[in-house]
């Protein structure tokens, strides 16, 4: 045995015994727990991660955060989230949802197409996504959503104690279960393929795993940047909006720039409204809503057309739902098509000044019978 094996054995022994030892190990162990309490940083963790706001604007920069009229930028408990608000200020409201994977850019030429038309829209960011910060510690499920969706009416000048609501892809599951527990608030609910009817049991298993927690955590960022990327694909080739937005660098930017983007997005798809909400949509159909609209893309890849006629029975019929199908669009149908989407919007919800409370009943983009085969799922 070496010298200092044994003088360190001869110590460890004293101190089953030996008073002065146990005296010295006592104040070293009282003085670095002192010392750690003492000098470690009373401020409380972060709760948030902060959007590229924060960040200077740089050419590789797709949009700057007041690119639509009346942006501002609203303070909540859960961190600050990016708001635009604009058009006639007497024009019948309308707020506006986007989906899981674009911010709220999205809407551009739809909303302002909506406001050209007389109607006051407003839009935001989700949380974790464009220039909203990101949460880290709640789940982003309805209860988040519907929340964020009171922060933007509340940080109005104008009272939005009536409006109607457009619900796009998870902006669509957001609406319904909103609506669901503030129907009262509600004048009309339209949604553009919206999600809270797909099923779980279509997704594959390791989705399944991944959705229910048990997939180690660079494995389920892997998926989701498989599934990213996929998104990003199918906005290559579109051409830019009239602003000379190109889509897929903005997703390509969020998902490189905002640090919360890849939480927000995979909590989002576990905890959001999107797979097997038939009972929330039910609710809304027993509700006092009287004009609602669904429209959903006739080559959508994300939410099936043949999912039609089930949203339209569970919000209560035919009689109280107009249903179509958007001949030749896919799930981008909010840009592509944004006019025939904003004249969508005006037959359901009316005269943006209020005096209309018909539906304009002109062509149809889905033959009868298209609606009748899909009614049958």
């Amino acid at each position: 045995m070496s010298t200092v094996t044994a003088t360190l054995l001869r110590h460890y022994n004293a101190l089953y015994s030996c008073p002065f030892h146990q005296t010295v190990l006592a104040t070293t162990v009282l003085g670095l727990t002192t010392s750690f309490l003492l000098l470690r940083s009373t401020a409380p963790p972060p709760r948030s991660i902060p959007s590229p706001r924060i960040n200077p604007l740089t050419a590789a920069t797709p949009y700057p955060p007041t690119i639509l009229p009346g942006s501002r930028l609203v303070s909540t408990p859960h961190g600050t989230m990016n708001v635009a608000e604009f058009g006639p200020a007497s024009g019948r409201k309308i707020l506006l949802i986007h989906g899981s994977s674009a911010p709220s850019i999205v809407f551009s030429s739809l909303a302002r197409a909506l406001a050209a038309d007389g109607y006051r829209v407003l839009v935001f960011d989700l949380f974790g996504r464009g220039y909203s910060d990101a949460p880290i510690d709640v789940n982003y499920d309805e209860r988040l959503f519907s929340t964020q969706i009171l922060y933007a009416l509340y940080s109005s000048s104008l009272e939005w104690d009536r409006f109607s609501v457009v619900g796009y892809s998870l902006g669509g599951g957001i609406a319904v279960a909103f609506a669901a527990h503030f129907a009262h608030r509600i004048e009309s609910l339209v949604l553009f393929a919206p999600a809270g009817l797909l099923e779980v049991s279509g997704l594959g298993y390791l989705t399944k795993l991944a959705r229910g927690g048990w997939v180690p955590k660079a494995i389920e960022t892997w998926m989701l940047g498989r599934l990213l990327v996929a998104r990003e694909s199918a906005h290559q080739y579109d051409a830019p909006t009239e602003g000379g937005l190109d889509y897929s660098s903005v997703m390509k930017w969020q998902a490189a720039e905002h640090k919360g983007f890849i939480n927000a997005f995979a909590s989002s798809f576990r905890y959001g409204p999107i797979y097997d909400r038939q009972e929330e949509w039910r609710a809304v159909g027993k509700s006092a809503i009287e004009r609602m609209g669904v429209l959903i893309g006739e080559r959508d890849d994300v939410v099936p057309p043949a999912l039609l006629g089930e949203m339209v029975m569970l919000l209560g019929g035919q009689e109280r739902v107009r249903g179509e199908i958007l001949l030749h669009a896919g799930h981008n149908l909010v840009r592509e098509r944004w006019r025939a989407c904003a004249d969508f919007v005006g037959d359901v919800v009316g005269d943006p000044e209020g005096s209309d409370d018909g539906y304009d009943d002109d062509v149809m983009t889905a033959s009868t019978s298209t609606f009748e085969a899909a009614a049958d799922f």
